[in-house]
């Protein structure tokens, strides 16, 4: 029947290599990680403006937070992290992999609590 060859490389690797794709996957995961792990360390201020909210973790100054914040700048440092740095690369996808799973226990400790 019909061949179709497509031999353009694909559309999400050239958006990664990219300035706008390394702000988007790199710069804003970090950014929002820094200021995250900051709330949680009560380093930047916590205003909650709507109280009455239902929330998993109401408290930003829990563990819990702190490992969203860590798993998302470990996500943004994956990707702008070079391929030839493949021990600090090691290290980082360990580090994500960690603050991942303690926010899934922290997600099923709090819904069991």
């Amino acid at each position: 029947m019909f061949s179709i060859m497509y031999t353009k490389p694909a559309a999400g690797v050239e958006f990664a290599k990219s300035p706008l794709g390394k702000l988007f996957l790199g710069g804003l995961p970090i950014l929002g990680g820094v200021l995250t792990i900051l709330v949680s360390l009560n380093i930047l201020p916590y205003i909650d403006l709507r109280p009455e909210r239902i929330a998993i973790f109401n408290d930003p100054h829990t563990w819990e937070v702190f490992a969203v914040g860590m798993t998302m700048l470990c996500f943004g440092l994956a990707n702008l992290i070079p391929q030839h740095m493949k021990r600090l690369g090691k290290l980082n996808g360990f580090i994500l992999l960690m603050s991942f799973l303690a926010v899934l226990i922290g997600i099923i400790l709090k819904r069991l609590g």
